[in-house]
């Protein structure tokens, strides 16, 4: 009898065994899918690297293929049109976002598949100055989200969520309420958080890093605050990537954080074969150059304008040629240029809108007071001051006085000469009364800065008052935004 019942045991033993090891050799398997697979990664990599390298086949449907192959199709239209700006590219992926949208079945994989390709007809539909076409798109994008399950593919999840609280954190202040009643809400710093979290899971996933490192950079530029340390470990980061996207995105945030002497290293580092194919690496090289007061930049914004086939920045670069022939007192090549500039109507960037407006004053601008400015931007603030310091202030006309004040502010803030700074501002402020322009609010906005760096709460907030009342103008959105901002702290 014991015989049996030992007997039976084991038997028993065996078959719960059996199935404890079939359980977790299927829990490892589902733990284990990833969203892409191994050839998926390989090709979302070579995507970021090489937009172009199949022509015929990304122009053309594939029948029967797999929801994997066509999303990435699909994605790389996208990230192909972002080289030249190729209408055809647009066309075929709306086209082909459709077909997607009917085709697949619906699963979780499908839904995170469509919900990317969504979120990225609406950056293209704004390209295009299709702003309602791409509200709806992101709005579609965001409820299809909503329907979502973060835990089986967790890191495609956090990558997306964080997209979504970055740009929704964006919302105007005055529809915020009406966005709310939508869902419709964002945190970007939540947003960044999860999306260094995404990079920390995903670093051994070649395509999806360096997606990952596009997207953190991209935000960066767009909507964060980083400061040169962060700016310059994402452009150790992105080398490992040699995407030629990346590359342009990471030289604009050094454009962005006045870092003209890391980005041209970083920039003279990359392939010469990406600037051909990649042609807006042009157009950043040149404004680095340009910030340096480098001779050659000129040549390297004309092969900009001469070879890229898209709009954005084109207006931007145009601009900056005419500084350029501003600077070396070449009128006639300055007004042919600015002829260009005015003659321009599709501008797709906000750098392509204050291009226009600004081109109109160029003839009028003291030589030295621009070549201050672009060493402002390159971060050469030592040499800016000197070249503003020679300037009498009576010499310059009451139309460019409030810059020349308000630069001279700005490098001085630089400079940690504060109190110099504060005297800047104060003369900006006092003659920019009729003046729709951002110089005066702005100067107010900086002023407010520094007596809050010193604990001056009452003045910051008269400061704040002075930047309200002088905002009529230029910016005036965004103005408002950074003081409802700093009026909360």
């Amino acid at each position: 009898m014991f015989r049996l019942f030992l007997f039976v045991a084991l038997i028993l033993m065996k078959h719960c065994l059996t199935i404890l090891l079939f359980m977790i050799a299927t829990y490892q398997s589902f733990a284990q899918e990833l969203f892409l697979s191994d050839k998926g990664q390989e090709k979302l990599l070579l995507i970021y690297q090489k937009p172009e390298a199949d022509f015929l086949s990304l122009i053309t449907e594939h029948k029967n293929a797999s929801a994997e192959d066509e999303y990435l199709r699909l994605y790389n239209l996208f990230i192909a049109f972002q080289s030249n700006e190729r209408m055809l590219y647009a066309k075929s992926f709306h086209n082909g976002l459709k077909q997607f949208e009917t085709t697949f079945k619906s699963c979780p994989k499908v839904q995170l598949m469509h919900t990317t390709l969504l979120i990225q007809q609406s950056l293209l539909y704004w390209n295009q100055n299709k702003t309602g076409d791409g509200a709806r798109s992101f709005y579609k994008a965001h409820r299809l989200f909503k329907k979502l399950y973060k835990d089986q593919y967790p890191d495609d999840y956090i990558k997306l969520q964080a997209i979504f609280n970055i740009f929704l954190s964006q919302i105007p202040e005055q529809f915020q309420f009406l966005a709310s009643l939508f869902g419709l809400e964002g945190n970007i710093d939540e947003g960044f958080k999860q999306l260094n979290k995404h990079l920390r899971n995903i670093h051994q996933q070649s395509g999806n890093f360096c997606e990952a490192m596009v997207l953190q950079t991209y935000c960066q530029l767009k909507f964060g605050k980083p400061d040169k340390q962060q700016v310059q470990l994402l452009m150790e980061q992105s080398v490992h990537c040699q995407s030629p996207l990346l590359g342009f995105i990471a030289a604009s945030l050094c454009i962005k954080n006045r870092m003209s002497n890391e980005g041209l290293t970083y920039i003279r580092n990359i392939d010469q074969s990406s600037f051909k194919s990649f042609p807006l690496l042009l157009y950043v090289k040149g404004r680095l150059m340009l910030n340096q007061l480098d001779l050659n930049s000129n040549a390297t914004l004309q092969q900009f304008t001469t070879h890229y086939q898209g709009r954005s920045y084109r207006t931007d670069a145009l601009m900056r040629q005419a500084w350029y022939y501003h600077l070396h007192e070449e009128v006639n090549m300055r007004d042919s240029l600015i002829n260009q500039v005015t003659a321009q109507h599709h501008l797709p960037t906000s750098n392509d809108k204050q291009a226009k407006k600004e081109v109109s004053s160029l003839a009028q601008k003291p030589v030295s007071l621009l070549k201050a400015r672009l060493l402002f931007d390159g971060g050469n603030y030592t040499d800016a001051r000197r070249l503003l310091n020679h300037i009498q202030p009576e010499t310059i006309n009451a139309f460019n006085l409030p810059e020349y004040h308000y630069r001279l502010g700005r490098i001085n803030k630089e400079l940690n000469m504060l109190n110099e700074a504060i005297a800047c501002f104060d003369k900006t402020i006092a003659i920019s009364d009729n003046d729709t322009r951002y110089f005066g609010p702005y100067a107010a906005i900086e002023a407010a800065k520094i007596k809050l760096i010193q604990k001056d709460t009452l003045s910051a907030k008269s400061y704040l008052d002075q930047a309200y009342k002088l905002n009529t103008g230029e910016y005036k959105q965004d103005i408002s935004r950074i003081i409802s901002k700093l009026d909360n702290e």
